[in-house]
Parts: structure tokens; sequence; C-alpha cells
């Protein structure tokens, strides 16, 4: 099956990346399961919100020598690229697409779209009972056991095919999260690509067309400006690079509309290729492009390999965050319901969604709102509550710049309340004694704790504040 990428760079890093003294490796986890990164823009994976991310779904490299070396905690997802990259690290339960599969034999292909000689490819399962609710870190992995090691010795592989790897995969239950790492023998550094599952059935391969392949799709993620470029670069398997590119210019704000530049880059790609074309295909071999997602098709008997579609703009991330104040360690069940108080202090116009998520990682909350340069208060009830650990999950986006996510976990406990005690089982005040922090006395017929220190002589009617009324007796 050929593929297609799209990538999206700023002006500065384009420049790097078409530099011709530049060839270096690129790949991705695709096939019968597929990266969260590749996901991005498939249609099977449209759960998947990735944003730019997704048009550069190849490129997830960073230092190698993992787990000892490669990215921090938090960013093992998004390889730490940053920029665009960020929002493969948002981790929830909820959160991602996920391919079904099955303990036992399984076949994992990475797609390479520049091959390199390779040490080898690694394959980790996280844990029983890993923390769905926050970012991927080491200690989500069984890193003492990868159960699948393919060692290459250096050797490379097909230029524009990759490998396919058959696994074992351990048995599991419900979401579990694959990390695949593909080291590069001749450079620095390796590839990073994190896979979503559900220990469940299996998925049925897409077929393939005899004279034209599928390449994927081209799905428009976002609003381009005037002045911002589109490339299509199309390459030869035998030469090892592009042969040939197609370019359109964003001349206008109309023009940059995510589902008109889809269209207008399909009709280009239409008029100035001969072994690629884009759009809905017909029975006849006819394409017609379309405003909206235009599948790209290469011709079968062509050296034609690959494609990748760069966007090329200028565009300066904005320095946002969200702080969670006031979120409590506990919260008490009144009425067989509770008020999950705090606020989020928001640097920058963004849009944050809450969610609360109980030990077995199913919601049991959300709301969103806009919050713009402010500390905003929330309250999620919720009703028919039950004691236990609980997530609260908070994720940003910006609504001035696509490319930005953010998110925050908090654990917190919900308690059930006290039942107020005998007062025969409860000692008398004795104003002779100085009480400690916690303990209580009955006193005219009230429950009292002290908070935090009593005067000898002092007595609750007194409205001393370091007592606290528990409840009356019963």
């Amino acid at each position: 099956m050929k593929k297609i990428i799209l990538t999206s760079f700023s002006a500065l890093a384009v420049s790097a990346v078409l530099a011709p003294a530049l060839a270096i490796a690129h790949g991705y986890v695709a096939g019968q399961f597929p990266s969260r990164v590749n996901l991005c823009h498939s249609s099977s994976g449209s759960k998947n919100d990735c944003t730019s991310a997704s048009y550069d779904r190849q490129s997830l490299e960073a230092p190698k020598g993992f787990p000892a070396a490669g990215p921090a905690d938090g960013k093992i997802a998004s390889a730490q690229k940053g920029g665009v990259f960020n929002v493969l690290d948002l981790q929830s339960a909820n959160k991602w697409y996920k391919t079904k599969i099955q303990a036992g034999y399984n076949d994992f292909h990475w797609f390479s779209t520049a091959n390199h000689k390779t040490t080898d490819y690694v394959y980790y399962i996280t844990k029983p009972g890993w923390n769905q609710n926050a970012p991927l870190t080491r200690e989500s992995f069984d890193l003492a056991n990868p159960f699948c090691v393919i060692d290459m010795g250096g050797t490379k592989p097909p230029m524009n095919l990759g490998d396919t790897h058959s696994c074992n995969v351990p048995e599991r239950s419900g979401y579990q999260v694959i990390l695949s790492v593909w080291t590069v023998d001749d450079t620095a550094n390796a590839f990073y690509n994190v896979i979503d599952v559900e220990f469940e059935d299996g998925v049925t391969p897409s077929p393939v067309d005899d004279v034209w392949e599928q390449s994927s799709t081209i799905v428009p993620k976002e609003d381009l400006a005037a002045g911002d470029k589109v490339k299509a670069r199309f390459f030869d398997s035998a030469a090892g690079s592009f042969s040939s590119e197609t370019i359109i210019e964003i001349n206008s704000a109309a023009n940059g509309k995510k589902n008109t530049w889809s269209y207008n880059l399909a009709v280009a790609i239409n008029a100035e290729q001969t072994d690629a074309q884009a759009g809905s295909k017909s029975d006849d071999d006819l394409f017609t492009p379309v405003y909206g997602n235009n599948p790209v098709y290469l011709k079968a008997d062509s050296n034609l390999s690959s494609v990748e579609v760069d966007i090329i703009k200028s565009e300066i991330p904005v320095d946002d965050s969200i702080t969670v104040l006031g979120l409590k360690d506990q919260y008490v069940i009144n009425n067989n319901s509770v008020d999950i108080t705090f606020s989020i202090e928001a640097v920058g116009n963004l849009n944050i969604t809450n969610t609360i998520f109980d030990a077995d990682n199913k919601a049991v909350a959300s709301a969103s709102e806009n919050v713009n340069n402010t500390v905003e208060s929330f309250t999620l009830s919720l009703d028919n509550a039950t004691a236990g650990a609980f997530t609260l999950v908070s994720i940003a986006s910006s609504n001035e710049n696509s490319n930005l996510s953010l998110q925050e976990s908090n654990s917190f406990n919900i308690i059930n309340a006290e039942v107020p005690g005998d007062c025969q089982d409860i000692q008398e005040i004795d104003l002779s004694k100085q009480y400690k922090p916690g303990e209580e006395v009955s006193y005219q017929g009230n429950v009292y704790r002290a908070e935090r220190w009593t005067d000898v002589g002092r007595t609750p009617d007194s409205q001393y504040s370091g007592w606290v009324l528990v409840g009356p007796c019963e």
C-alpha cells in the first residue's frame, strides 16, 4: 500500500528540510496497527484530533538510547518535538482511537520514506494497571520486558517499504499503548511511535486497487493565510528522492479555507502529474477533486512510492499555559452528591475541557468553557457519588493558535461524610486541659473538634476559632 505523508513546517524549518545536503531517515508505523500520529489523518482515525501534527507523521525523531536516553517522560508520544506535535502527548482513557488487537503473533509495519542503516526495532507495551489519564512516562511501560526486538545489525530496510515484524504480543485486557522504537545505526537518533490498541477482536485489512493504489487521503485540518504555500512532492523509489512536485500558493483568505485549498491542490496535481491523481475515483479511473478530503492515488506500475505534502507558513507559537488552582485533596459526599470545585488560571485565549475520571478510567463528568487570560472557577457535580480515587484531566486548546495543546492531570479522593457520635461516647470538655488538633469533646449537646489549639479555660461558646463544630450528638 503506497502512502501519503502530510507535513506542516514553519518557513525556517522547511528551508532546513529541503536543503539538498540533508539525507535523514523518516518513517512511521502503518499497516494493520497504525500509530497514533498515522491515524491523525486517516479516515478510520477521525476521532484523533491531531491538528497539524498529522501533516508530518514521519518525523517523530529524538536522540536514541531509550530508555536511558530519548524523549523526556510526558513527551514520549511526541518524541519531544514540541510545537504542533505537543497534542500527541495528551493522554486520557477516551482521547485516542484504538485499533482492536489480540494477544499472540501480530504483524507491525514500519513504513520508511527514507531508509537508513538500522540497529534494531524494539516494541514495548504498557503495564497492567497503567495510568490512562496521565501523559506517558517510562513508568507506564514494561521496559524490562520488550515483547519484540528485531535486530537489523546495521542493514537498511527496503527503500520506501520499511519492515514488517511478526511479534508475539503478551496478554493484556482493555486499552493499552504499544511503543515502537526504530533506532538508526549511523546517526544519533531514533524514531518513536506509539500505537493505541484495545484487546478485543482483530481488524480487516483494506483492499488494494490493481491499477491505481490509494496512498491514503489529503485531510485538510486548518485554514491557511494569504502568502502560505502547499507543496506536494512525489518520491521516486528508484531514485531514492523526490522526482517532481506540485505547488499552489494561497492568494486570498477564501482560497485559504481548508476545504478549498485541498480542492485546488488536487486540481493542480491532476493537471501536472501523470502517475499521480487526486480526488474521487470512478470505476473507469476518472478522478474528480472535491471540496474536502481528497484521496491521492499512485499508478501501480510507476516508480512513485509516496507523496509528502508540506504546508509552508510562518507562525510564531503562543506561550500559553494553564494552571489548576484550589483543587482539594478530598471532597465529602453530601446527600449522595458532591460538587468538585476548583479554578483554572489561563494565560492566553483558551478553550478548556475538564473531565473527571473514576478509578476505572470512566469519564463521570465533563465541562468545557472559554477562558481568556483570567482565572475562571469551575464546579463539576457528581450525583449518586461513591467514595474512591478520581482524576481531573484539564485539556486546553488555543482559540488563536490551532497548533497549541496543553494538559494537566490531578488526582483527588471523594470520601463519605462522618457520622456524628453519641455524646455518651465522647469525653466532656475539661477546662483545665489544652487540647491537641483533631481531638473531640462534648459540650452542651454538641461535639466540637480542636482545629488548631485551645486555651485552658476557653469554651466553644466563647467563639474561639480553635473549635470546629462537628454536629449535634444523636
